[in-house]
Formats: C-alpha cells, sequence, structure tokens
C-alpha cells in the first residue's frame, strides 16, 4: 500500500508538471522544476548530515569501548599473577595503536581535536577547562 502512495505521489507531480506547462507556458514549469529540484537536494542534503552524524556517533563509542578495553588490560596487565606476561604486553600495544588509529580518523574526517588524558590534566592544572562534573544521561 505504501508503494502505491508513492507511485501516485510521483504521478502526480508529474501530470501536475505537464498541465502547468500546458496551462501557462514554459517558464512557470521550469520554475515548477527548479522548485522540485531545490527540495530534492534539501531533503538529500539533511539526510547526507544525518546520517554523517551518525558515523561521528558510532566512531566515539567506538573509541570509547576500545579505551575500556586497554584499561581492564592493563589492570590485568598490573596484577602480580600476570606482571610482565609479553602477551599481555603486545594486546596494550596493539589497543593503543587501535586507539591512536581512531582518533586519526575522528580528527579527518569530523574536524574535532582530540586530546590526550596528559593534555587534559595540563589544562585542568593551568585552570583552562574545568571538569565536568554531571552525570552523563544514559
Amino acid at each position: 500500500m505504501e508503494q502505491i502512495i508513492k507511485y501516485a505521489f510521483y504521478i502526480s507531480v508529474v501530470l501536475n508538471g505537464i498541465l502547468l506547462m500546458v496551462v501557462t507556458g514554459i517558464l512557470p514549469f521550469l520554475l515548477y522544476l527548479s522548485v522540485l529540484v531545490n527540495l530534492v537536494l534539501v531533503w538529500y542534503s539533511l539526510k547526507s548530515l544525518h546520517k554523517l552524524n551518525d558515523i561521528e556517533e558510532d566512531m566515539v563509542f567506538l573509541m570509547e569501548r576500545n579505551e575500556l578495553f586497554l584499561e581492564n588490560l592493563e589492570q590485568i596487565h598490573s596484577l602480580e599473577m600476570y606482571y610482565g606476561d609479553q602477551d599481555l604486553q603486545s594486546l596494550i600495544d596493539h589497543s593503543r595503536e587501535l586507539v591512536n588509529e581512531y582518533i586519526d580518523i575522528q580528527e579527518k574526517y569530523f574536524e574535532v581535536e582530540v586530546t590526550s588524558e596528559e593534555e587534559e590534566e595540563q589544562l585542568e592544572e593551568e585552570g583552562q577547562i574545568e571538569e565536568d562534573t554531571t552525570t552523563p544521561e544514559n
């Protein structure tokens, strides 16, 4: 049923354009065509921006998950039982590389400046940024 409504809408747009051209001439038809093209371009632009925003949110989510994984690995590595284990150390190094790659991609495509934890601590000490004391919404 939804497909039938979509086709009826398309046929209506075409028939209204033809009727407009026959009744009033070519100039109003070209104006009608221009309005339709502009509406389609605005719709496409909004859809593309929404998709880009979703991609950015997914990238941030992946980066946060990888950072949590890195923290868990470092906790396990610091345990007396596993301290100095080369396999865990290689996992930690690999995870750090992934985080850095996510940061590079995020800076490249989303024009954001990502600061490391050390840089954030320095800025906090200098009083340039305040710690976020609000609770995140779930």
